[in-house]
């Protein structure tokens, strides 16, 4: 009685074997959950980037203000707002931390915005013409996907995991004003 039991099941593996019905679904349910992984961590990753090229062209474009000598008058909300106007709209520009320093005579030594934090108080040095100007920004971006966050390398005082995208402008100033 054994025995027929045994080939019965054999039977039963050697006809599953044979049969195709289904392998798409089944060949489509191995490969999805990487496949729909692998997409959203592109998707996190282009959105990231692009964050990051918007906060740049933020910077740069807010620098050029600087250079010129047309932020004389500016205080650093002045110029957070003139950093904001070239940033996308979807970044809180509230959360935009800058460092601007200045050198007469050399590059100035910049902030490590690796270390920074919300408490750490943000400089604005004015700037004479010729000066060295060294411009530091830093966003800290909450990723989409919660298991990417584990891979992040910022973790805020409230436990969530966050990106640092930092951008910068190292120029010496335009002799203007003569």
């Amino acid at each position: 009685m054994k025995r027929g039991k045994t080939r019965g099941l054999a039977r039963l593996i050697r006809h599953f074997g044979r049969r195709e019905e289904g392998a798409t679904a089944v060949e489509f349910a191995l490969v999805a959950g990487p496949f729909f992984a692998l997409l959203l961590v592109i998707f996190e990753t282009a959105v990231v980037l692009f964050t990051d090229i918007s906060l740049q062209n933020g910077v740069t474009a807010a620098s050029r203000l600087i250079r010129t000598g047309q932020a004389q008058n500016m205080s650093l909300d002045s110029f957070r707002s003139a950093v904001c106007k070239n940033v996308f709209s979807y970044i809180d520009c509230s959360k935009i931390r800058l460092d601007v320093s200045k050198s007469a005579t050399q590059p100035p030594a910049g902030v490590d915005m690796d270390t920074v934090n919300d408490s750490t108080p943000q400089s604005w040095q004015k700037s004479d013409p010729s000066d060295w100007v060294l411009v530091q920004a830093r966003y800290d971006w909450k990723l989409f996907i919660p298991a990417l966050s584990r891979l992040s390398n910022y973790s805020n005082g409230e436990g969530e995991q966050m990106r640092r995208l930092t951008a910068g402008a190292l120029f010496r100033n335009e002799p203007f004003g003569g």
